[in-house]
């Protein structure tokens, strides 16, 4: 659903590096605000918010523009 066959290897490059972008930028901005009220669950916190970070990226990305006729 993120890549398909008719994009060129620049457009799935470029996918690939801002998907990867998002999950990370989301992944530490998550993480900042939880472990402030968790201190004693680091990693469970980390992985709440690598795993919420993945979905949100994901449904961002799979959105598909509406084609104007």
């Amino acid at each position: 659903m993120l890549l398909n066959d008719s994009m060129s290897n620049l457009d799935k490059a470029m996918k690939i590096a801002g998907f990867s972008g998002m999950v990370i930028s989301i992944t530490v901005a998550l993480y900042l605000i939880f472990s402030a009220s968790a201190p004693q669950a680091k990693i469970a916190v980390f992985l709440f918010s690598l795993g919420s970070a993945v979905a949100l990226s994901y449904l961002s990305f799979a959105i598909k523009p509406k084609s104007r006729k």
